[in-house]
């Protein structure tokens, strides 16, 4: 199944920050710019007030509740002034602006894009939340802040503390793979291609005619396909194999009959004394240089795992492979979003000896989320020790404990597994974000109170003192 036994199924859901350092003359002109964008998008909050501000005679402005008390910020108090949430009928678009600049203005710790101006004293906090990660109701937005407001929103993503000690470390993100690397590990996603390929990897040059063997019953009848989808996706090459019929060994190789032929003319003979051209010629196949990168340490999968994460909407620069932390090998290592995923890959079934070994790297890495992601699947002793392993540590009342183990079995399980864990991580967010935002909607006691004075025809005392 795809990446959780826990998770339902669900589409994939993108979260997409972006932020900007305000001055006290642009909020002004806030209000100008949301009703630019209320002819494009509906607005959640502002009609949830209306029929209350209509009843009481205000402006929805007055029952507007703003939150009062500190946010999480670093070293700065921030205060709700503005905000709303729109919709397009299939993504949401959630502003807020706060009595500090965006650049100091942290949310969850977010690192800051551009140094604060001088004028600065607000910031503005753009998310945008739907199902894909491009939108053409996000680019308006965005061009109206830049039109109305007179600033370009930079975006932002949430760091991790851990992935960034990492990287301080010097490790540095992968290079992007070469169109032939990446459509040479598509192919490999297919079993017996891969099955072919590794076998001819391992012997160093197989006859054609051995190739069958290498295969399942099922796919030998696929061999010449096969064969030519690797030779296409220069995985293998074909090479000419010299066998002494006397001893039946391979003497030599040539990259053709033509080349076999000059060297024979030439006087080049075998062990036995034959002419080269007079002995048994067959066809071989032989890895080449991108084939044997990819398949070592499956160098292929992990291709396809970094791909499938940009996908989604994280960058390479928040990718890590290929590392050795504390004397472990780490696969791929991933900010999402603020939270750490430590995958680990496997081109064949994860056992219990695996289980064991990615266990050490939880302990060391302390991921948010650990994940198993293999070609076959994940036995259930090993399984089973994770369930212990977890019972146990949580009895332990060990510290930080890491989150539950993610399985992505079967390659072609890959996309949907990934999608699974990072629209569960922007869900959260999401819903954090959002709830910065909605208080804006909900009736204030105060603001109630305040509201009663401006009632035509009516008197009303507020005590001394009163909330």
């Amino acid at each position: 199944m795809g990446a959780s036994e826990h998770r339902e199924e669900e589409e994939m859901l993108y979260l997409r920050m972006f932020g900007a350092d305000l001055s006290a003359d642009t909020v002004v002109r806030l209000a100008e710019w949301k009703a630019e964008i209320g002819r494009l998008l509906r607005p959640l909050v502002q009609p949830t007030l209306e029929t209350p501000a209509a009843i009481l005679g205000v402006a929805t402005d007055m029952l507007s509740r703003r939150p009062r008390g500190p946010e999480s910020v670093v070293n700065v108090r921030a205060t709700t002034v503005d905000g709303e949430v729109f919709t397009d009928g299939e993504s949401l678009l959630a502003l807020r602006v706060v009595k500090v600049p965006h650049s100091e203005f942290r949310p969850r710790q977010a690192r800051p894009l551009t140094e604060t101006s001088s004028e600065a004293q607000y910031g503005l906090d753009i998310s945008w939340i739907g199902p894909c990660w491009d939108s053409p109701s996000l680019s308006t937005v965005l061009s109206a802040v830049e039109r109305v407001l007179g600033v370009v929103p930079s975006p932002f993503f949430y760091p991790s503390k851990r992935f960034g000690e990492l990287k301080e470390e010097g490790r540095e993100s992968p290079a992007p793979p070469s169109p032939d690397e990446l459509r040479a590990s598509e192919l490999l996603c297919d079993r017996d291609i891969r099955t072919l390929a590794l076998a001819i990897k391992a012997s160093g040059g197989l006859l054609v005619r051995d190739v069958p063997k290498q295969l399942p019953p099922e796919a030998r009848e696929r061999h010449d396909v096969l064969t030519e989808s690797l030779k296409s996706a220069h995985l293998v090459d074909s090479e000419i194999v010299v066998v002494c019929s006397k001893t039946q060994a391979q003497v030599t190789r040539a990259p053709s009959r033509e080349l076999l032929s000059d060297l024979s003319l030439k006087g080049l003979k075998c062990a036995c004394g034959r002419s080269l051209i007079d002995e048994r010629i067959e066809e071989a196949l032989a890895i080449t240089e991108l084939g044997r990168s990819l398949l070592d340490k499956a160098r292929w999968l992990t291709l396809l795992v970094v791909r499938e994460l940009e996908t989604v909407g994280v960058s390479r620069d928040a990718v890590l492979i290929e590392q050795t932390v504390g004397g472990d090998e780490i696969d791929c290592l991933a900010n999402i979003s603020g939270e750490l995923a430590l995958f680990e890959l496997k081109d064949k079934e994860f056992n219990l000896g695996n289980a064991y070994s990615f266990g050490a790297k939880i302990g060391i890495i302390r991921p948010e989320h650990p994940v198993i992601v293999t070609t076959e699947h994940v036995g259930n002793d090993a399984k089973e020790h994770f369930v212990r392993a977890r019972s146990s540590g949580a009895s332990r009342g060990e510290p930080e404990e890491p989150g539950e183990i993610e399985y992505i079995e079967g390659v072609q399980n890959l996309r949907k597994g990934v999608e699974d864990l990072v629209s569960g991580i922007y869900r959260l967010d999401a819903i954090e974000r959002l709830n910065k935002v909605f208080p804006l909607a909900a009736l204030d006691g105060r603001s109630v109170i305040d509201a009663l004075k401006h009632m035509q025809g009516r008197k009303v005392r507020v005590a001394e003192g009163a909330a």
